[in-house]
């Protein structure tokens, strides 16, 4: 009895919060797709959509509930739009003092997918701009963001391998002399997370 009780004390937890659906839908494959015995896996999002702070507030409240790790992820491009850099640093650092892990997506989450089949250093004005990308792959060209369609794609599922070979080395190459770039080239943390994921909870399945 003591052995199965330490085991069940053992597996983490880990909150994901997005700035919408999307995010919600795409962490919530990747639970039900992988689902690891050492890993709970909880994909969230607050109802003031578009706001970082929302996000923020979101995730600080769950780092508060007790989940061990706690990833904020935050689209960029309102934020450079309506000149908030500074503000919003601001309040990225003291989140992040709190131990929540801040992921930036520039300008928006689609980033992370459209980076799945292309190497892009191009400058998006916004979410827009990166969807209307990502439909001219084959693979993507009734991409919505609806929630069936999110929820019917599996976009996790279908493109873990793509995640692998593609996404993570794609987007972390965006990392490089990024104070050489202008303020709208694109950039795709999520990596952060999957690096962190496959490397410490998959690996030990």
């Amino acid at each position: 009895m003591a052995r199965a009780f330490k085991n069940k004390r053992a597996k983490q937890t880990v909150a994901l919060v997005g700035d919408g659906q999307t995010e919600r839908i795409y962490f919530a494959n990747v639970r039900d797709s992988d689902r690891p015995e050492n890993l709970s896996i909880f994909p969230d999002y607050p109802r003031r959509i578009g706001s970082y702070k929302g996000v923020l507030d979101r995730a600080l409240a769950l780092k508060g509930d007790g989940y061990d790790h706690v990833y904020a992820l935050i689209d960029m491009d309102k934020i450079i739009d309506e000149d908030r850099i500074l503000e919003y640093r601001r309040v990225k650092a003291a989140v992040q003092k709190a131990g929540v892990i801040v992921l930036e997506n520039n300008p928006c989450f689609e980033i992370w997918i459209l980076l799945h089949f292309v190497a892009t250093g191009k400058l998006f004005a916004n979410c827009s701009e990166v969807v209307a990308e990502l439909r001219r792959v084959n693979d993507m060209a009734g991409y919505e963001k609806g929630e069936r369609y999110l929820v019917n794609a599996r976009l996790y599922e279908r493109f873990k391998t793509q995640l692998l070979e593609h996404a993570v080395p794609y987007a972390k190459r965006l990392e490089v002399n990024r104070e050489d770039f202008d303020i709208r080239y694109p950039r795709c943390e999520t990596y952060r997370f999957f690096e962190w994921y496959f490397e410490n909870i998959l690996a030990g399945q």
